[in-house]
């Protein structure tokens, strides 16, 4: 499980990942730091194509960095990347209605989901994505979630 490890203030932590002189790759393990997880994934948005394409794992053995997954027509596209909405839910059955590869998710033991779209200006440039095992995510950790997609947000995600 990754947890919690930067010991620094919120805000110091969301003023390295605006840093241009920051690496992508160290602005998202930032992010995964920040809100304990089991998983955290970070997925670029590709608007043409409606589909997602994963930048950053925690899990890379299970979840390479690679690919697209299409999104298109389907409930979690619709909610996440067209109404820019957060998506959270807790236990299988709200793991299944997000993610296709469900059955890997749920064998990982991860049961809790948040989904957070990292939006700038109308543009929904991806998505940081939080999974866990044991206790659905509280608003507090959805707060820091949105706070740590602005921030993304601000620097570009792709940057």
């Amino acid at each position: 499980m990754h947890t919690s490890q930067s010991k620094q203030p919120l805000s110091d932590t969301l003023s390295q990942i605006i840093d241009g002189n920051v690496t992508r790759d160290v602005a998202l393990t930032l992010s995964a730091q920040t809100i304990d997880n089991g998983l955290f994934t970070a997925m670029r948005f590709h608007e043409d194509d409606m589909e997602v394409e994963r930048l950053f794992s925690t899990l890379s053995d299970v979840y390479p960095v690679s690919g697209r997954k299409p999104k298109r027509d389907t409930e979690w596209g619709e909610k996440v990347l067209i109404r820019r909405e957060i998506n959270l839910g807790f236990g299988p059955e709200d793991i299944t209605w997000a993610f296709g590869d469900h059955e890997t998710i749920l064998e990982l033991g991860l049961q809790a989901v948040l989904n957070v779209p990292v939006v700038r200006g109308e543009t929904v440039l991806g998505t940081i994505n939080f999974l866990r095992a044991d206790k659905p995510f509280s608003e507090v950790e959805t707060a820091t979630g949105q706070l740590l997609a602005a921030a993304l947000a601000l620097r570009g995600l792709h940057a």
